[in-house]
């Protein structure tokens, strides 16, 4: 199931809905953690965080199941990006629980602050920890190949 779709890997198909989602989603949650007027959209975008759940979920497991074919060829080959990825679901689930308590609390103004809070600091971490991950997925890709190859001369 997580492994290849058509002959491609799974990983490859699914990681960009993470990568664009799981950002977009931290800003949105944040956004109707600060904005009173916005809180009526708090179930949508408890939905919608579900969803970036799922999809990371799935980005995890199809990249390990990539990672397993690959380590056939090199060992070595995404360690420090499949250490990073497996952490990608619980921040999502951050991201997630932060947008249900604004939910919770978007009737009482009692625990707003809290919300607020608890928002900010998973939608950053939500942001933040994509790139780290996101970007140690590309030096796996496309370091060496880069390192090994000369820019084509425009015509």
């Amino acid at each position: 199931m997580f492994d290849t779709i058509n002959g491609l890997p799974v990983h490859a198909l699914v990681v960009h809905a993470v990568v664009v989602l799981l950002p977009l989603m931290s800003i949105v949650t944040v956004a109707v953690a600060l904005r009173p007027v916005w809180r009526r959209y708090a179930p949508a975008v408890v939905v919608l965080n579900a969803a970036v759940l799922v999809a990371a979920y799935v980005a995890k497991e199809s990249g390990e199941r990539l990672q397993g074919r690959l380590q056939q060829f090199d060992p070595t080959v995404a360690q420090d990006h499949s250490q990073k990825g497996a952490l990608v679901p619980y921040v999502a689930l951050g991201v997630l629980v932060a947008a249900v308590l604004v939910w919770l609390t978007s009737r009482s103004a009692r625990f707003v602050p809290i919300a607020v809070v608890v928002a900010v600091v998973a939608g950053a971490t939500g942001i933040g920890w994509t790139y780290v991950v996101g970007e140690s997925g590309a030096r796996a890709v496309w370091e060496q190949p880069i390192a090994n190859t000369k820019p084509a001369v425009a015509h």
